[in-house]
């Protein structure tokens, strides 16, 4: 359900769009891809409970890698992700984003692909009532 609001704010951001064109894909992004492209995979998910039942509150962790051939554009597209859904409150696709918090960056380099990276994990609170 977070790749809607993912794959829709790449879409609908302007300056995610302008940078990324469209090119987000969940878990893995083809070899051959024109970059920059960004990948998403949610790397846990975290259910509220209370003691009579589930509080209907996930918490979702989201690992974000940008791949460019260019330093810069990973460096600006970190940036453009923290301002697009950092502080997030609204509703996409039906998926109710109550916050989202930006929870740490690291940079990447593949020497096989000549390709530079960075990856930001962000944190989503979603309500599921």
């Amino acid at each position: 359900m977070i790749g809607k609001v993912i794959k829709y704010t790449f879409d609908n951001d302007s300056a995610l769009n302008t940078l990324f064109g469209g090119r987000v894909f969940p878990v893995v992004g083809a070899q051959s891809q024109t970059t920059p492209f960004a990948i998403y995979e949610v790397v846990n998910i975290t259910t509220s409970m209370t003691k009579e039942s589930d509080s209907h509150i996930d918490d979702i962790d989201v690992r974000i890698t940008l791949i460019s051939t260019k330093y810069s554009d990973t460096q600006n597209a970190v940036e453009y992700v923290r301002s697009a859904f950092v502080r997030m409150d609204q509703t996409i696709g039906g998926v109710k984003v109550k916050s989202c918090a930006f929870e740490g960056q690291r940079d990447l380099f593949s020497d096989d692909e000549r390709t530079f990276g960075s990856q930001v994990d962000l944190q989503f609170r979603i309500s599921r009532d």
